[in-house]
């Protein structure tokens, strides 16, 4: 019983460590793509690095207001679920899913 929780919990680490190498693979080929995607401006003449690097910069800056933003109206959400459907005993009720999906 003790090895098979053991032998469990090693693979999950081995696929979690792997996924976090994909994911890892993925955010630097999107980082990349914008990267390229910044290097030209709306014109079609080409930006020094520190103006690219400025746009990346305040992109991720802007995508985090967002997901803050969003997660603070989840959780606005579910409390207001809470509040106002008290005897309502649904699974989806206090569910995290929607402040963190991963």
């Amino acid at each position: 019983m003790a090895s098979d929780i053991k032998e469990l919990l090693s693979r999950l680490v081995e696929v979690q460590t792997q996924q976090s190498a994909k994911l890892d693979k993925i955010a630097a080929l999107l980082l990349s793509t914008q990267l390229l995607t910044e290097c030209i401006d709306q014109n079609g003449k080409p930006r020094d690095a520190d103006t690219a690097a400025e746009l990346v910069s305040e992109s991720f800056s802007a995508g985090l207001c967002l997901l803050g933003e969003l997660e603070q109206r989840n959780k606005q959400y579910l409390y207001q679920m809470q509040e106002f459907f008290i005897g309502d005993d649904s699974p989806s009720l206090g569910n995290d899913d929607l402040t963190n999906p991963f």
